[in-house]
């Protein structure tokens, strides 16, 4: 069976939004590809970390992967030169992350214009979800230009980028001008400066929103392996304590750099409020943007690690010979990979 049959036999359920959303899950339709049937198919990164080609997945058949590599025999592309979508796959299943705003950083390095493209961006759901992180970075903005309860109705960047369109509202461009005048920008240059606004901390909030999703997870993980040391019959094999031992610290340092990463963003942010320029923005934008692909990698493989431990034990009895053998066979494998994610950028900062 072609490679443009199989994946127009995938699940028709699929739910997009989702898939954008994530941050191991690419559909390959966001991306300019000149092959159909690969358009149609979605690259994941699997429980090892490796970056695969979903060409179907349904509850009946499962997921049917192919190593990138192998894309030229599915799709029959011409022996002997390089096909343009084979080398964009293959650039693409380098990226630690498949989160869009990594997405966006590595398709502008490449040459590929993403600012028109909408499904490079983030559901309106999960856009609205992540309000509850945003007005930290909002709030402030919006005192600026107003004080009292005049903004009371003021809740977004959206709604700020909405006064450029009251031209007839006196009070509303006297109040843009403030704003211009605080940040050294010039009037009609200001749009597209909290466009920049607010990309840059939407993309800390997602990154935020992440890693609280993941963090009671890898508690519950946590919990687990404890109980292995405790348990008779496996504290005295050798693989299984040095597979619980090796996990419970890669997961702990992990969460740590993490933690720590958002608090520095934070901490930065707030210094930029006692003296809001374009440049002191910019230079938290330019700190944002420098880790979103550790962060975002590391996001990525922790996800991928929690989720698939919390699916299969979450509320279900298991022995902790089960849990055990799962950490050696799923947990441990690539784990490893991600702590590295780190340990590369500590070695380029230091050249």
């Amino acid at each position: 069976m072609s490679g443009n049959q199989h994946t127009q036999n995938r699940s028709a359920d699929r739910d997009l939004d989702f898939e954008k959303d994530s941050l191991h899950i690419l559909p390959l339709n966001m991306i300019p590809l000149k092959t159909p049937g690969l358009s149609q198919a979605r690259m994941i990164k699997n429980v090892q970390f490796d970056s695969m080609i979903e060409v179907f997945h349904d509850d009946e058949t499962g997921s049917g992967q192919v190593d990138p590599s192998q894309l030229g025999s599915l799709f029959g592309w011409p022996k002997g030169k390089k096909h343009p979508d084979g080398v964009m796959v293959a650039k693409l299943g380098l990226l630690q992350s498949f989160d869009v705003y990594t997405l966006r950083m590595n398709l502008r390095s490449m040459g590929i214009k993403v600012e028109d493209n909408a499904n490079l961006r983030l559901s309106d759901a999960k856009r609205q979800e992540l309000n509850r992180y945003m007005r930290d970075f909002t709030r402030p903005l919006i005192n600026i230009i107003f004080s009292g309860d005049e903004g009371a109705g003021i809740s977004d960047i959206g709604d700020l980028m909405e006064l450029f369109r009251q031209q007839d509202n006196r009070v509303a461009l006297e109040n843009l001008r403030k704003l211009s005048t605080k940040l050294k920008v010039i009037l009609g240059q200001l749009p597209e400066f909290l466009t920049d606004y607010g990309d840059v901390f939407l993309s800390l909030a997602y990154f935020k929103d992440r890693f609280d999703d993941i963090s009671p997870k890898s508690e519950f993980f946590l919990e687990k392996v404890a109980r292995l040391r405790s348990d008779d019959s496996l504290r005295d094999d050798p693989q299984i304590v040095a597979a619980a031992d090796s996990v419970e610290a890669e997961l702990n340092d992990i969460m740590t750099a993490i933690s720590g990463r958002i608090e520095t963003f934070d901490n930065h942010t707030a210094t930029m409020w006692d003296n809001l320029t374009s440049d002191s923005f910019r230079q938290v934008k330019l700190l944002i943007e420098s880790n979103h692909a550790l962060i975002g990698g590391m996001l990525c493989g922790l996800q991928i690690k929690m989720d698939g431990f919390n699916e299969r034990f979450h509320d279900k009895e298991a022995t902790n010979r089960q849990v055990a053998d799962y950490v050696v066979s799923n947990i441990k494998p690539g784990i490893d990979r991600i702590k590295n994610i780190e340990r590369s950028s500590h070695y380029a900062n230091q050249r």
